[in-house]
């Protein structure tokens, strides 16, 4: 006959956390400490997604502390980026799930920002008040442009020209619903 050994489960998993006995979410063993290795290696190649990927970034304030929306057109996402101690990033936060769940500080938007930060010093953020379209609407615009051009032939460079244009045309032509 085999004795089953009975498991105690605490009524607060955290209680036994602290005391000393590890709690553990996902099977697989205990959470490792990173390697520093990994780490550079992971936020390389979120410097190099910054780079490859389509982003459009655009100023949203400068003061107190830049704040920066950074779009994927491909992926239909956008996200904000804080920076308040600028120019030191180290500190900069992203509303993306990447930059919340892997915890290296960084994330391609992050990156990103940095950049387009560093190489457009004097730009200024947008002024306050109507534009002539809401930006949800120039948005939806240029969602409309990239879906009927995704069967063209023409070149990549070409093919972004009439979306990426919706960003810069300000007529107070009325939005469609």
């Amino acid at each position: 006959m085999v004795r089953e050994e009975a498991t105690v489960i605490p009524a607060n998993p955290y209680v036994a956390a602290s005391a000393g006995s590890a709690v553990h979410r996902r099977a697989g063993g205990p959470p490792r400490s990173p390697d520093p290795t990994d780490l550079a290696e992971e936020r390389s190649e979120r410097r190099s997604r910054s780079l490859e990927e389509p982003l459009d970034l655009r100023l949203l304030r400068r003061l107190p502390f830049p704040l920066v929306e950074v779009r994927n057109p491909l992926h239909r996402t956008a996200y904000l980026v804080m920076a308040p101690t600028f120019p030191e990033m180290s500190t900069a936060l992203c509303t993306c799930a990447d930059f919340a769940r892997r915890g290296l500080g960084t994330c391609k938007h992050i990156e990103a920002a940095d950049r387009w930060l560093v190489h457009h010093p004097d730009t200024a953020p947008p002024p306050p008040g109507p534009l002539g379209r809401s930006p949800a609407a120039v948005w939806k615009e240029v969602d409309r442009r990239v879906e009927r051009i995704s069967s063209s032939s023409r070149p990549a460079s070409r093919k972004w020209r009439e979306p990426g244009a919706a960003l810069f045309e300000t007529s107070a032509a009325p939005e469609r619903g």
